[in-house]
């Protein structure tokens, strides 16, 4: 359960937590004085602590409760002091805390619906209630990023490679690695160079990030999985299957092709992902069949309509499209699968320079919540990058619209601006 904790006395360094509760929205104070012997004076009380400006509607991803400490300057207990949720009127007692005059109390968040709150540290007087204490804080709807990161299954070099790791550490954003199997099954990547991604790669998993699917319909992958490859139609007229949409196969095909990449990539040592993208955005509703037969939680393959190179792509959506559960017939449309198609609106880094990327930035921007106010509904923004491109040009161009999220971001207290994985996103959009 996420809660709300009120802490009377956050300034004791050792202060601790006794006991919590989440009151529902009748329980009120236990009153057991009249009037008459209630004092005539208030013990004075302040607000101290870290105490959060922004709270995020519970989404299942929350950590511990978040917490603001309140310092009595005395013993509180003759005013039966008690904490009281505006604008809904909640209350609930105030519980002891280790540490010299602490009380806590806790309100759980869960449907609350967005806007302004506050806090009321209140105590029972003679002459009637007095709030001495307040704590005010903004509850939003949470607003996701998710940065995916796609191999395309060719070589990716160390400097390109660095620079990936370096701006997921500076700015502390998750990272949805995209893994691609075919560096396996050609000779144009060495060994060697794939042994160095896949190790990156098992290093960004072990310290925190996910490893996803990416596939392109290289032929030589193709053919490496028992299948006759196709040179067309194709985005760009390469002739090497890269731009040959996976939605071009037949569905058993599209499966047959999934299949060998999971049974690659689990004896290579990485773990079975649950989230996938298809090469160049191209899936369709047999895709999603396959994805979600196959028990993958998401899918990141939308994009909003138009084309790509020659080919228009599958996709009707709309430029801000939010993720939601398709339809097994209809691949834009919502409907019966179980899996979350989680658009890709927020824009491809590739080739953008610092001044290029501005366009996209300002479009990004425009999806989320102006900086300090409330999110009315949840929001999602994916975010595609290569691994494999990103040079000193792209790093800045990336890192310069990271930086625009700066001022929205949760856990620097500013916003509901929240960066997680795919598979996070499949978790919280439950």
């Amino acid at each position: 359960m996420f809660t709300l904790v009120v802490l009377l006395g956050s300034c004791a360094p050792n202060a601790t937590l006794v006991e919590s509760r989440s009151p529902g929205a009748s329980q009120s104070p236990v009153t057991s004085l009249s009037a008459a012997s209630r004092p005539s004076a208030a013990v004075g009380a302040r607000i101290v602590g870290n105490a959060r400006r922004f709270h995020t509607v519970p989404d299942g991803l929350q950590g511990p409760p978040a917490g603001v400490l309140v310092q009595f300057d005395g013993d509180p207990s003759p005013t039966e002091a008690f904490a009281r949720l505006r604008p809904i009127g909640t209350e609930a007692p105030l519980e002891l805390a280790t540490g010299p005059n602490l009380r806590a109390a806790t309100f759980d968040l869960h449907g609350l619906a967005p806007g302004s709150y506050a806090v009321d540290v209140v105590e029972r007087l003679a002459q009637g209630d007095s709030v001495v204490a307040t704590y005010e804080f903004k509850l939003s709807a949470p607003e996701y990023v998710i940065w995916t990161l796609d191999f395309e299954g060719d070589a990716a070099s160390d400097e390109a490679l660095a620079n990936t790791a370096a701006i997921a550490e500076g700015f502390k954003i998750p990272m949805t690695v995209m893994w691609n199997p075919r560096v396996w099954t050609t000779q144009q990547v060495t060994p060697a160079r794939a042994e160095t991604m896949l190790a990156w790669t098992k290093g960004r998993a072990a310290a925190g990030d996910e490893v996803s699917l990416h596939l392109h319909m290289w032929t030589d992958f193709v053919r490496a999985a028992g299948l006759v490859p196709r040179t067309s139609p194709s985005w760009a007229g390469r002739g090497d299957g890269y731009d040959v949409p996976l939605s071009a196969y037949a569905e058993s095909d599209q499966l047959a092709l999934i299949e060998y990449s999971l049974r690659l990539m689990s004896e290579h040592g990485l773990a079975r992902p649950t989230t996938f993208r298809a090469g160049g955005q191209f899936a369709d509703d047999a895709t999603l069949r396959t994805l979600a037969a196959l028990g993958f939680a998401a899918d990141a393959s939308a994009v909003p309509a138009g084309a790509f190179g020659r080919l228009p792509y599958p996709w009707t959506l709309a430029a801000d499209a939010q993720p939601y559960r398709p339809s097994s017939t209809d691949a834009n449309k919502p409907g019966d699968l179980p899996l979350l198609e989680a658009p890709t609106i927020g824009g491809n880094t590739y080739a953008f320079d610092v001044r290029t990327i501005q366009p996209i930035i300002r479009a990004d921007l425009s999806y989320l919540a102006p900086a300090g106010e409330i999110a009315p509904a949840r929001r999602a923004l994916t975010i595609v990058s290569h691994p494999g491109t990103i040079d000193a040009t792209e790093r800045a161009a990336i890192e310069a619209l990271f930086d625009a999220f700066g001022p929205l971001r949760y856990d620097a207290d500013r916003g509901p601006v929240r960066f997680v994985t795919l598979a996070e996103l499949a978790e919280a959009w439950r």
